[in-house]
């Protein structure tokens, strides 16, 4: 008895190794399998994955109305000024302040002249959707390359749930055209994302060339040359560079070369570009501006007795509101990602310490080294997510850098899903299924419907205003616009000087304006508050050049006119008397009309339709639903009428 005691007691240890080399044995033929299997995953080229994107970009360029009338002032009415000589300036653009970039608005001009040279635009409109549909298409090209460069140093799943995540994103819908520093900084943010995606090496040389100074000159140009707080974004990367060596032979002073190659190249690059911004920017000014730098000075420091928080506040969880209804299931994906990583990571390491073969101790090694790289792809949308909920103001606008590292967040939660749920299982003793890919892409295809019906809603539910705009009467100006030369002008007639002056108005729709670029030649905009909610410090007028004698000459001029406080400016605003036209938004659920009750005016053209969102329910101003299947549903729609009224006594 005592001998069969004996022998039992040493063959437990034997029973007990047996067990750990099968299950290492079951590890490594996952592992292989999951390996052949990632080999065997299909991710369309970079050409493909292009023409794909492009097909929802481009129509987002073409269908998408403007979402921020921030996009509208800031940006396409300076824009407009620096072409025709005329357009609508916000405060931000006087010299005093000069928080705007001339530069930066001189790379859509460079872009919209070189199209005329070959095209010959005649009339604005043709001008608005070029270069829309051009921004887009560069979008295109930097989601492809994000995209290819996640398969490429990644996983091969994991890029085809990115391309999916990012097609039916309705953020991403009017985000990819906008003509604003944010939707720049996040084509820049994907192009420098990408290069950091291949793994570090601690061969200097080759790290500089394939990953570093493509990454630093892309952060440095959208911080730059884009929008300054897009350097969040770049932050991971930077703790990566310093904390991982990477593979390769060792070398003793790898973090201090690391270092250097930051500083010298991160400060190179930004001297560079902020050098030849300040350049142009000063020009146009008139005095030396580095205009990225008073935009945070003013923002951050408070600079001018200003702050952003004049501009509106919103509650902390406010881009958690706004991702779910620009990204729907991707962001809750994208919430879950980090949690599991920390809870695989807990996994990994459970794992290790059964791990007795050297070969499998080497296989957990390379997973956890790899599952640590990951953390640092994870951290750009959290640090931006986290640090923007932070502050006071906050716009629709600022999460778009990161929506491309969104998607990635949830592309990584559906590849974490089911090793996650193959170890909780084999916690509790039980079968663990497969269908991995299958449940992702079902998962990815609800969100790119529901996101369809979200694009649907801002087309058929907000489009209202390009329509709108489309009833003035067009003038007998003929030719080709004036954008320097063009291949056309050899064999056309040239453009006929413009001497019409009409002047439109509009009132508590401001908001609403689609930018002079909508304005038949010769009509500019002007406010009126006797159609209402006009207040706050409105827009004002650049002094057309023609006055001036010089483009230069008008941006560069200082005005009392123009205050950083928000306040109530009287100049900027007309009566209604010296209004040729205007244009308002009736709600019958609000107020009774003005003008379509007032003899002086009469309609023009026809109305058009926008959503009243005060007086519909919440589902159904979210996403597209058809009127019958919302009474059907008892989701209250109301909506108001945008008409253009002209006045029936002509100004003299």
């Amino acid at each position: 008895m005592a001998r069969q005691r004996h022998n039992a007691k040493h063959q437990k240890p034997s029973v007990k190794h047996e067990r750990v080399e099968r299950r290492e044995h079951k590890l490594e033929l996952k592992a292989r399998k999951h390996a052949e299997s990632e080999a065997s995953h299909y991710v369309p080229s970079l050409s493909v994955l292009f023409r794909f994107l492009a097909l929802v970009r481009v129509s987002g360029a073409l269908l998408s109305p403007i979402q921020d009338c921030d996009e509208v002032y800031n940006y396409w009415e300076p824009l407009h000024f620096l072409q025709f000589g005329a357009g609508k300036q916000t405060w931000e653009y006087s010299p005093q302040y000069s928080l705007r970039s001339y530069a930066y608005l001189h790379i859509y001009d460079v872009l919209i002249r070189s199209m005329h040279l070959v095209i010959g635009f005649r009339t604005k409109t043709q001008v608005f959707y070029a270069l829309r549909v051009c921004l887009a298409l560069m979008s295109a090209l930097c989601e492809a390359v994000f995209v290819r460069s996640v398969a490429q140093h990644v996983d091969r799943r994991m890029a085809n749930y990115v391309w999916l995540g990012v097609f039916g994103m309705a953020g991403m819908f009017h985000a990819a055209h906008a003509v604003l520093p944010t939707s720049f900084a996040m084509c820049l943010c994907m192009l420098g994302s990408a290069a950091a995606m291949a793994p570090p090496v601690s061969d200097v040389k080759r790290h500089m060339r394939n990953r570093a100074v493509p990454a630093i000159g892309a952060f440095a140009l959208a911080v730059c040359a884009g929008w300054p707080y897009a350097g969040l974004v770049a932050v991971p990367f930077v703790l990566e560079e310093m904390l991982v060596k990477g593979s390769g032979a060792s070398t003793r002073n790898w973090r201090a070369q690391r270092l250097a190659m930051l500083v010298v190249v991160g400060v190179g690059a930004t001297a560079i570009v902020l050098g030849a911004m300040a350049v142009v920017d000063s020009w146009y000014y008139g005095r030396p501006v580095v205009a990225a730098w008073n935009q945070v000075a003013y923002n951050v420091l408070g600079q001018h007795n200003g702050s952003s928080t004049l501009y509106g506040t919103e509650s902390w969880y406010f881009y958690l509101k706004n991702g779910l209804l620009n990204a729907n299931i991707v962001m809750i994906l994208a919430l879950c990602a980090l949690p599991m990583w920390i809870l695989y990571y807990v996994a990994l390491k459970q794992t290790s310490r059964t791990t007795a073969s050297v070969a499998g101790e080497r296989a957990m090694r390379q997973l956890l080294d790899g599952h640590f790289l990951l953390l640092f792809r994870l951290l750009p949308f959290y640090l931006v997510l986290v640090v923007f909920s932070l502050q006071a103001h906050k716009e629709e606008r600022f999460l778009s850098i990161v929506y491309p590292h969104l998607s990635f967040c949830a592309s990584a939660a559906l590849s974490m899903a089911s090793p996650l749920r193959a170890w909780v299982c084999a916690q509790l003793g039980r079968r663990s299924r497969g269908g991995q890919s299958r449940a992702g892409f079902l998962v990815l295809a609800g969100a790119a419907c529901v996101g369809m019906l979200r694009m649907t809603a801002l087309v058929k539910y907000y489009g209202a205003p390009v329509r709108a705009f489309m009833e003035l009467p067009t003038s007998n100006i003929t030719g080709l616009l004036p954008l320097g030369p063009s291949i056309k002008g050899l064999r056309t007639e040239q453009p006929l000087h413009n001497d019409l002056d009409r002047v439109v108005c509009m009132g508590g729709a401001w908001y609403w304006f689609p930018s002079s670029y909508w304005l038949p030649r010769g009509y500019h905009l002007q406010f009126v508050r006797e159609l209402g909610g006009v207040d706050g410090h409105l827009p004002g007028d650049f002094v057309p050049a023609k006055a001036s004698g010089s483009v230069q000459k008008s941006t560069s001029v200082e005005r009392p006119d123009f205050n950083a406080r928000n306040e109530w400016e009287p100049s900027h605003a007309i009566e209604l008397s010296q209004c040729d036209y205007a244009v308002d938004i009736e709600y019958p659920m609000r107020e009774e009309p003005v003008l379509a009750h007032s003899s002086e005016w009469q309609q023009v053209g026809m109305c058009h339709s926008v959503l009243d969102p005060a007086n519909t329910s919440v589902l159904a101003r979210m996403v597209y639903v058809p009127h019958v299947l919302a009474w059907m549903a008892g989701q209250r729609q109301e909506w108001g009428q945008m008409c253009v009224y002209e006045r029936r006594n002509p100004i003299a």
